[in-house]
């Protein structure tokens, strides 16, 4: 073949030109493969989005492990009163009764203060300032009085022993209903030891209702203090779980051997309006 300068003038060559061929998409390999991956991550995120939801949170449903019913205190050989005994921890003055020789129970309305038989009483639930109700669930001799779990905390009396926690659901609630117990929703102070924050900051008188040393006991503010200064002096006293009671000018009395009837808050009448009012109230056996 000749070369291109070879051609003369008079001649005509015709030049073949080797025609470019493309593939379509659909046979290339990397195409397939972009596909196959494709496929692949949708087949995953529709797995994900359609498995059953089997990992949702679990409802807490028991009361903490470390809270134990706690029967009355017993003196053989004593009356029904109350042991008084003054302390100071953290530089927060406090005053603890212990109930002897005497039950549980819940009182909504007034209590009667010449009824001898009541020898501590303290208010236990708070009311709503809108409605006037009971704040949180509320059984009263095994009737519902009141739903909700506004507060974490608990008190439930179930054959004349008090159990004390913290948790937003307890089988303790259904077990007061079934069986004319009793059963009402605080602040939480101390679980397990360990105090627990609330939100409330403003100082006033406050009063708990505790388990210390094996025993029910209430522990009351002897100085207006913060949520925060009184729930760490009552777990510096060595308190396993407590709950707040009602505080400022909260009506409340005990009757000691030494003292006699010894009341403390503001006046009693000042609570007769309220229908719904309610005491924690430890009576003679």
């Amino acid at each position: 073949m000749k070369h291109f300068e070879d051609i003369k003038d008079d001649e005509i060559r015709i030049i073949s030109r080797k025609e470019v061929i493309r593939k379509p998409l659909y046979r290339r390999w990397w195409f397939w493969t972009a596909v196959s991956a494709a496929v692949v991550l949708l087949s995953v995120i529709l797995a994900l989005a359609l498995r059953p939801k089997t990992d949702k949170p679990v409802e807490v449903t028991e009361p903490l492990a470390e809270s134990v019913p706690v029967a009355p205190t017993i003196v053989k050989s004593e009356p029904a009163t109350v042991i008084v005994r003054d302390t100071v921890v953290n530089d927060v003055p406090l005053r603890i009764h212990t109930p002897v020789n005497a039950m549980p129970e819940l009182l909504v309305g007034i209590p009667d203060t010449n009824d001898k038989s009541v020898v501590l009483c303290l208010q236990a639930a708070d009311i709503r300032a809108d409605n006037k109700q009971i704040v949180g669930a509320f059984v009263l001799k095994g009737e519902l009085l009141s739903r909700g779990v506004a507060k974490k905390g608990f008190c439930a009396i179930i054959d004349g022993k008090i159990q004390l926690g913290m948790a937003e659901s307890t089988p303790l609630f259904e077990e007061a209903t079934s069986k004319d117990g009793y059963f009402f929703r605080q602040y939480p102070l101390v679980s397990n030891g360990t105090m627990v924050e609330n939100k409330p900051k403003n100082k006033a008188l406050r009063h708990a209702l505790c388990e210390l040393d094996g025993q029910i006991v209430t522990v009351s503010s002897l100085d207006k203090e913060s949520f925060h200064d009184f729930a760490q002096a009552v777990a510096d006293l060595g308190v396993q779980n407590a709950i707040a009671l009602t505080g400022c000018d909260a009506y409340g009395f005990c009757r000691d051997q030494e003292n006699g009837f010894q009341p403390w808050g503001g006046d009693v009448k000042m609570w007769k309006h309220l229908e719904h009012v309610n005491f924690i109230v430890w009576r003679e056996f």
